[in-house]
């Protein structure tokens, strides 16, 4: 005898379709959060190359500060106002660190040559200026012929990146026996 079953089809309730649009969410989700991740390391890879810049710019504007003070062979003439190749400190602002990219270049001299930008793709030329700071004497005998000692100079460069977010700012002291 033969017994009447119903088709394959009526009791199926759609469980696969459910199993596979989940599948397909946890992927795209998946697929989001690696985007992000790519994006945040992109945006992270250019803040580093706008600092590496930044950083290479000031240095490159220190190296020329200081190749001016080691070209010195007499003592300098300080001045008070711009241009000035070397500045008597006591007239600078105490925290030169803080000032406008404007004062840096009424102030400060850039590197290189004038109004070229030499190194890729700055916001701004780097910029550098020296500050005489003390002369100190060789022995503490005053009066008694020439006297001898060294010339303490502080050399400050400034650049901007890539951008103008990033900013470097190095300083050093050069010291140089002067006649």
């Amino acid at each position: 005898m033969h017994t009447h079953r119903p088709p394959r089809h009526a009791h199926q309730q759609g469980a696969i379709l459910v199993i596979s649009l989940m599948m397909l969410l946890l992927l795209t989700i998946i697929g989001i959060t690696a985007m992000n991740t790519v994006t945040m390391e992109e945006r992270m890879a250019g803040n580093l190359r706008d600092a590496n810049l930044a950083f290479q710019g000031s240095e490159a504007a220190l190296r020329d500060g200081e190749g001016m003070l080691g070209a010195l062979t007499l003592e300098p003439v300080l001045c008070s106002t711009p241009p000035c190749a070397i500045w008597n400190e006591d007239v600078l602002p105490f925290y030169i660190a803080d000032q406008t990219a404007a004062w840096w270049t009424t102030n400060a001299e850039e590197y290189g040559v004038d109004d070229t930008h030499e190194l890729v793709s700055n916001y701004s030329d780097p910029r550098w200026l020296s500050e005489f700071l003390e002369f100190s004497r060789d022995n503490l005998t005053v009066g008694h012929g020439v006297t001898t000692g060294r010339s303490f100079f502080r050399v400050t460069g400034r650049s901007a990146g890539g951008s103008d977010s990033s900013l470097a700012i190095l300083q050093t002291t050069y010291v140089k026996r002067l006649n």
